[in-house]
C-alpha cells in the first residue's frame, strides 16, 4: 500500500492496490502511518475495507473489524492492518474491484470518518483445489 497520495485522482490518504487469488485463504499484513508514525487509538476505531465492480455498484465484498476479516495492531512506529478472509468468502470474486478503506471514530463529538485508502485490487480464479 502507498502511503501517499501521488495521482491527485482520490481524497483518500493512499493508494491502495494488488492482486488476490480467489482460491486461497487471503492472509496479509500491512502496515499505515500518519505523518510517518503509528495511528494513535486506530486499534479502538471500526474500520471497513469493500471492493465493488464500479462506482454505483454495492459491495461485492465488505471487510471490517467488526466481523473480525479486519484486526488492527498498534505497533511502535505503525499500525498494521491483518487481513483476514477465507477462500470460501473470495470464489465468486474475479476481475478488477474498487477498493476502499476507512475507519470510523466515534470518541469524537462528532463521529470522525477517514478514508485512509482507494485504488483497485484485482481477483484472479485461481482455484488450486482445497473446497
Amino acid at each position: 500500500m502507498s502511503t501517499t497520495n501521488k495521482s491527485g485522482g482520490t481524497g483518500a490518504r493512499g493508494l491502495i492496490s494488488g492482486i488476490v487469488s480467489n482460491g486461497s485463504t487471503w492472509w496479509e499484513d500491512f502496515q499505515i502511518t500518519e505523518d510517518g508514525t503509528v495511528i494513535t487509538s486506530a486499534d479502538t476505531w471500526t474500520w471497513k475495507m469493500t471492493f465493488r465492480e464500479d462506482y454505483g455498484c454495492s459491495a461485492a465484498l465488505t471487510l471490517t473489524t467488526a466481523d473480525g476479516t479486519l484486526t488492527i495492531s498498534q505497533g511502535a512506529s505503525a499500525t498494521t492492518i491483518q487481513i483476514r478472509v477465507a477462500h470460501t468468502s473470495l470464489t465468486d470474486l474475479e476481475g478488477d474491484y474498487i477498493c476502499d478503506l476507512g475507519s470510523l471514530d466515534t470518541s469524537t463529538t462528532q463521529d470522525r470518518v477517514i478514508h485512509w485508502a482507494h485504488g483497485n485490487v484485482t481477483f484472479r480464479n485461481e482455484p488450486i483445489g482445497f473446497d
